[in-house]
């Protein structure tokens, strides 16, 4: 990250001269960042600037805000009348030269101190309370000197006495560094801080987690470093803030800020105060690669680092937490970058999660839908399910150009499929929830086409979770009608009625019965009806009968189930009977057939 660009006069005193030359600015009607640039110095050295010149009571100091209220309260009263600028200006630097006094004649400066809200004695009294010991006079002495106890007056009796009678109930101990500790991170006492704890996402290990490191950097002295982690870890109501933006917001450089930041953590690693004792000591053992633990320090720094520190960037939070866990800089930047090259594994495979538990949902709703559709077989309840180890292949798919394998998640192996249409439904029986397992080319069945005795091989075999067995036979819509479908379809059905199974004919998406229920023009249907009453026909003839009605393969295909009429292709036939196929000439050239391979073109861009 580049530095931000240091102004001329950064840094310098104000002069009378300049201040009477902000004054002209003001009244002229410039905004703050104009008179930063005439000026040569920072938005803030302004804002602070316009304050000196303003009655303490129209504007807070220390607040970015009251810089912007200042200005537009100088510009209103400079263009009102004369304004004694000067005499504000001589009266605000006596105030600041007191104050300045006053703080290093206390010893304040530069140092954060917590307030007092509660007397040593009367925590003394609580104690005795509690615990039901008195302190002799010596003891007494002791125990108002503990460094702990002077933590403790920072919050009020009320607060203090639950917690005190909380780790004496338990414990039957009430040790002033634990009852710190438990004041400031509420059931620190009780929460398991262990890996596996934060691992299983523990509300109550996040929540102390979160309370520990805001009160151990609490606890840091150094004004300039407490302020800089505040808000690089978005601390005390900051949102997490980059170097950049607190260097523009102090007036510091980036590299300034930086050198903070590391002067906290190192006060931090050298501090004896209990929570940051604590803090380290946990973070040692969530992140310590002596410790026996399966999962990676580079895997383990992020989680932990998200429940510490939640919404702050891997970069600080993961690099403080690394070195107060005791690793040197180094080290900690090296862990850092391969924390992230985890992280950015693990949200990968998040993602590949997330879309497969959508893949899964969708194709349980599809199934479930599809299900609905199938002809269920067993008046009486379902017939038993084949057992998966019975299950076997009982042909090898031919090689095609859209055959091929995919790796069954749910089998745990490859499973063949002849084309698209198979491939769409292995990948629904693979993803829906409700089966259980399946099978492709299950069986053999015997049936009789053209006279002719023949032997089919249905596509797949599914068990669903709850017993059920259904037969499936993968098929683009508009192939489903062809006589010899329909008469594996009469097959499969006599087996289904036998077994009492189920069977679904589809293409991954529709049904049989979605077929059936394709709507057709009516004077299609009347005209091919009529026509078949009489005779056979062709696809000329079919072509000529239609004349003037759209329609595509789809609808003849309805049509053909619909009302079980005999439909075949090479050569093209349709007729109302099941007898045998009459003798007859072929299409003529250059009539388009649907059953060569120009029909079935045409078929497949009428589908689309």
């Amino acid at each position: 990250m580049d530095d931000i660009p240091v102004p001329e006069r950064r840094g310098r005193s104000w002069s009378a001269e300049e201040y009477g030359r902000l004054v002209d600015g003001i009244a002229g009607g410039l905004s703050v960042e104009e008179l930063a640039d005439r000026h040569q110095r920072s938005i803030t050295a302004m804002r602070w600037a316009a304050r000196q010149l303003v009655p303490p009571d129209e504007a807070a100091d220390g607040e970015a805000a009251d810089g912007e209220a200042a200005v537009a309260w100088l510009t209103e009263r400079l263009a009102s009348g004369a304004y004694d600028w000067q005499a504000r200006l001589a009266e605000n630097r006596q105030l600041r030269a007191a104050a300045r006094k006053e703080r290093e004649a206390a010893g304040l400066r530069g140092k954060r101190e917590r307030p007092s809200v509660c007397e040593p004695s009367a925590i003394a009294g609580v104690w005795q309370e509690v615990t039901g010991h008195r302190l002799s006079p010596e003891r007494r002495a002791e125990f108002l000197a503990r460094k702990p106890l002077r933590a403790l007056g920072a919050f009020p009796v009320e607060a203090l006495r639950p917690v005190a009678e909380r780790l004496w109930q338990a414990d039957g101990r009430l040790l002033l560094e634990a009852w710190l500790l438990d004041t400031v991170c509420p059931g620190y006492a009780t929460t398991d801080l262990s890996w596996e704890a934060v691992a299983g996402d523990s509300a109550g290990t996040a929540t102390v987690l979160r309370d520990l490191v805001a009160a151990a950097v609490d606890e840091l002295r150094d004004a300039r470093a407490h302020s800089v982690l505040c808000r690089r870890l978005g601390l005390e109501g900051h949102e997490p803030s980059t170097q950049q933006a607190i260097g523009q917001e102090f007036s510091r450089t980036r590299q300034r800020i930086s050198q903070l930041q590391a002067r906290g953590i190192t006060r931090m690693l050298g501090s004896r105060e209990p929570a940051t004792v604590a803090l380290r000591e946990a973070l040692g053992d969530l992140l310590g690669p002596e410790r026996a633990h399966d999962t990676p320090v580079a895997q383990r720094l992020p989680a932990v680092a998200e429940v510490a520190l939640p919404g702050v960037p891997l970069d600080p939070g993961g690099l403080v937490l690394a070195r107060l866990a005791g690793y040197r800089d180094e080290q900690a930047r090296s862990l850092l970058k391969e924390a992230v090259t985890a992280l950015a594994e693990r949200h990968k495979e998040e993602r590949r999660q997330q879309r497969t538990a959508e893949r899964r949902e969708r194709a349980s709703r599809r199934w479930a839908a599809l299900a609905e559709a199938a002809d269920w077989f067993g008046a009486s309840g379902p017939g038993p399910a084949p057992a998966r180890e019975e299950l076997a292949a009982r042909r090898s798919v031919r090689q095609r150009e859209h055959s091929g394998v995919w790796f069954s998640g749910k089998l745990g192996r490859e499973v063949q499929y002849e084309s698209v249409t198979e491939l769409r439904v292995v990948q629904l029986l693979d993803h829906a929830d409700q089966v259980a397992y399946f099978q492709e080319q299950p069986l053999a069945l015997g049936y009789t086409h053209a006279g002719r005795r023949r032997s089919y091989y249905p596509d797949f075999l599914a068990v669903t979770t709850d017993g059920r067995t259904v037969l499936i036979e993968a098929k683009p819509r508009g192939d489903i009608p062809l006589a010899i479908n329909q008469a594996k379809h009469r097959a499969a059905a006599g087996l289904c009625r036998r077994k009492g199974w189920g069977l679904l004919v589809t293409d991954g998406a529709r049904t049989r019965a979605d077929l059936v229920r394709h709507p057709v023009d009516p004077e299609l249907e009347r005209r091919i009806g009529a026509a078949l009453a009489s005779r056979e026909l062709t696809w000329p003839d079919v072509r000529d009968i239609a004349r003037g009605i759209p329609f595509t393969s789809l609808d003849l295909a309805a049509l053909v189930l619909r009302n079980d009429w005999h439909w075949e292709l090479g050569p093209y036939r349709l007729r109302a009977d099941r007898g045998p196929q009459p003798v007859g000439s072929g299409p003529g050239p250059g009539v388009c057939d649907p059953g060569g391979r120009d029909g079935r073109a045409e078929r497949r861009r009428s589908e689309q």
